[in-house]
């Protein structure tokens, strides 16, 4: 009787283990769909295809902001007057090369902010002015 509760066990055990072993071929078949579905994604998730460069604000603070993007030789090639408190502007685009972001405050007590930035395709960047009227952001952003 004793070896009959062990050899029931033992059986047990072996069932269970070769019910929930896979083959070789399932993992490959598996690996293969993956990699279809993961270069699919990788193709449709590249927003960028040589895009220009682009900038926006977001003025979360208490005062209107002006902006303005010059290029090297001091040519206006983006500017967006009074951006109310509490807003985002929309996507401003322009040639790619180095420029100048300058924010001004329409409040005096307000300092202005200027900042010289290597722009290339595909790159984006975004101002954002904090509730204390402060520039928090000055890196661009890789599309």
């Amino acid at each position: 009787m004793k070896n009959l509760l062990k050899l029931m066990a033992s059986l047990g055990l072996i069932l269970l283990f070769t019910d929930c072993t896979a083959s070789i071929e399932d993992y490959t078949i598996e690996s293969e769909s993956t990699t279809e579905i993961e270069s699919t994604t990788d193709a449709t998730l590249d927003p960028c295809s040589n895009e220009d460069p682009k900038t926006r604000v977001i003025n979360n603070g208490t005062v209107s902001f002006n902006l303005e993007v010059l290029e090297a030789d001091g040519t206006t090639v983006v500017s967006i007057i009074n951006i109310p408190p509490n807003s985002t502007t929309s996507w401003a685009s322009f040639n790619e090369g180095p420029v100048m972001f300058s924010l001004k405050g329409t409040d005096f007590n307000v300092a202005d902010d200027k900042v010289l930035i290597q722009m290339d395709n595909c790159t984006a960047y975004e101002i954002e002015v904090d509730a204390n009227n402060e520039i928090v952001s000055y890196l661009p952003i890789v599309l």
